[in-house]
């Protein structure tokens, strides 16, 4: 059963970031590379296409909602886009994210853990760091949008990135 946490963690991780990791240039092309939970590698710069990248922790209420129709949305709309679902917290297992995503019946390919924060300090630096957090790249990999949840506004900045 999962368990429920308190925000502190999450606001210690937020300021750590920020305090920790160096200032990014404007306009700068995000590239990382991370594997997700069935061992394969996920390469920014050798993907093609648009990413879309929702930072979430598997505790995180607003998460537990919108991870699965995320997925939904991609999986039937845009079944051949890159949706990563990379959660940053060093205290959420591999096994923990595995019985999440049991849970919400989404795919284990699609997440990704990354207990050091090494994604996380590349998209949050000098933004406030908020469970859950959508970033859409175009396929240059430079930021298009920043969403914090899946209502009319983000659907529209999905659609417009990926096409109707």
């Amino acid at each position: 059963m999962l368990r429920m946490r308190v925000g502190a963690a999450c606001l210690l991780m937020a300021l750590a970031i920020a305090l920790s990791a160096p200032a990014l240039a404007a306009g700068k092309s995000y590239k990382f590379w991370i594997s997700n939970l069935e061992g394969k590698r996920f390469d920014s710069r050798k993907y093609k296409g648009p990413i879309i990248i929702s930072f979430f922790f598997v505790d995180c209420v607003p998460c537990i909602v919108e991870v699965p129709q995320l997925y939904k949305l991609m999986s039937g709309k845009y079944p051949k886009a890159a949706l990563l679902y990379v959660d940053p917290l060093s205290e959420d297992s591999s096994g923990y994210i595995k019985e999440f995503a049991d849970w919400r019946e989404v795919p284990y390919g699609f997440f990704y853990h990354d207990p050091l924060s090494t994604m996380a300090k590349k998209f949050f630096v000098g933004k406030q760091f908020v469970f859950p957090t959508i970033v859409g790249l175009d396929s240059q990999r430079k930021e298009v949008f920043r969403v914090h949840d899946l209502k009319a506004e983000a659907l529209a900045k999905i659609e417009a990135l990926l096409g109707s």
